[in-house]
Formats: C-alpha cells, structure tokens, sequence
C-alpha cells in the first residue's frame, strides 16, 4: 500500500492553525485570521501498524510532516541494539532525512503508528505561506529543537543502569507533555505496552515488566483499567526527579 491510499478522500485538506493551539497562539489575532485561511495543508492519515514513510508515490512534505493527532515510534536498529522514539502531537517529522543505509554507522529505521495518526503535509505551497508570518516558521524550527533536547534527555535516561529508574524518570517526562492531574497521581493516558515500553527505555522487555511490578509494589507507577498509566506521589516540580531516583536506587540496592 502506498503512503497516498492513507489520505481520506473526503478530507484532503485542513487549516493547520485549527489543529495546532501553539501555532495559533504565537500570532496577533489580526495575523492569526489571515494566516489561518491560507496555512491550509493536505492530510494523511495513518492507520495502526507499520508505516512506510518512503513508499514510492508518496506525498512531497519539503517542509515536513506536523503530527497532528495519534501516536508514532520511531525505532532505529543499529547491529543488534534497538533503541525507540516516543512520538505525538506537535512534533515535526522529516523521515526522508533518515538514511541509514548511506550513514558511516549502518542502521535501519522504522516507523511504527502505535494510535492512529493524523499528519498535516507541509510541502513547498505551506513553506511559500508561512514565510509571511516568521513566527510560524520559527515555532515549527523551536519544535525540532524540542524534539532534538528531548532524545537528548533520553539518552541520560538510558544510561540510568536500574530499568525501574529508567521507567519512572521516563514516566515523569511523559508527564510533562501529555499528564493529567487527578485526585489518583498524574495520569499518562498512552496506552504503551510492555514491548514498547522496552523499545523507549532501552530494556529487554521481561525486565521491564519485572521492573514494572516493582513499582506498582512501591506504588509508584500502576497501569489503569483502561491501560493508562498513574504516577502517584509527590510530582517532580515539589519533590524534584532527581530525589526520586535515588530514593528508588537506595530502596533497590540491597536487592539488586
């Protein structure tokens, strides 16, 4: 199946403005009126599963793909270690920049759409608009920036060497993005699955759902009914993260 026969017939096209609030926000209302009647995009939706992002016919986003609804993993395999991208909303996507295949370091990349997806193609006709208002442009090159300190951030996670405290900071950052306060903890509402959560930390996945009930044990980080997650405790902002990670250490050490 090519990339093209995910795009909806009926819904070829969308004001981008509409479907991202930061965008929207960073315009005077005058400006954003205006730049939202022309900052209109084509839509791809992407269903669950494997994702080809280089199918042959598929659309021109010179500018890139902008995630607006869903979920996405980006894995990358070099040799026999697998690392995963945790992907949503916002983000902004240039897959054709991934060429593993011509890198001094072979790898392989894979896309995987883990909620069904919406995509905005921003191809030459939206760079031509959104040149009129800089603001734009500079919020969508802030959010590769974003997303170039976040792996960065995942990185340090990885190299934590308990797999439980590289799932608790890990659930703390997702917090940050994508948390909902409730009377219970901090609600994760992404469905992420032991294998992928595996995938995101850098772990075997039986480790990972020992790692898991550990925590659930110390009443940590539990799984809902509907398969969301539940930080419980004090939050990083009045605890602080770091705390946290050495106290879960120390409370680990003497069985580890």
């Amino acid at each position: 199946m090519s990339v093209t026969e995910h795009i909806r017939p009926t819904e070829q096209f969308v004001y981008v403005l509409d479907h991202d609030a930061g965008l929207r926000s960073i315009l005077p209302e005058p400006d954003r009126s205006r730049c939202r009647q022309h900052a209109v995009a084509a839509v791809l939706d992407l269903p669950a599963g494997e994702w080809d992002p280089t199918a042959e016919g598929g659309p021109s986003a010179e500018l890139g793909f902008l995630v607006l609804e869903g979920l996405l993993i980006r894995d990358v395999t070099v040799a026999d270690a697998r690392c995963g991208e945790l992907i949503g909303p916002g983000t902004l996507l240039r897959p054709a920049d991934d060429r593993g295949d011509a890198s001094a370091i072979q790898h392989d990349v894979g896309w995987r759409v883990v909620d069904a997806a919406r995509l905005a193609v921003l191809d030459r006709r939206f760079l031509r608009v959104a040149a009129h208002w800089p603001p734009v442009l500079t919020a969508l090159v802030a959010r590769a920036t974003e997303r170039a300190n976040d792996l960065a951030l995942m990185v340090s996670i990885h190299s934590l060497k308990r797999v439980d405290t590289r799932l608790l900071a890990f659930f703390w950052h997702l917090a940050d993005r994508y948390g909902k306060v409730t009377a219970d903890g901090v609600l994760v509402p992404l469905a992420l699955t032991h294998r992928q959560l595996a995938l995101l930390v850098g772990a075997q996945r039986p480790s990972v759902t020992s790692a898991l009930g550990t925590l659930a044990d110390r009443n940590q980080l539990r799984r809902d009914d509907h398969g969301h997650w539940l930080l419980v405790g004090e939050q990083p902002n009045e605890a602080g993260l770091g705390s946290d990670l050495v106290a879960v250490a120390e409370a680990t050490s003497s069985t580890g």
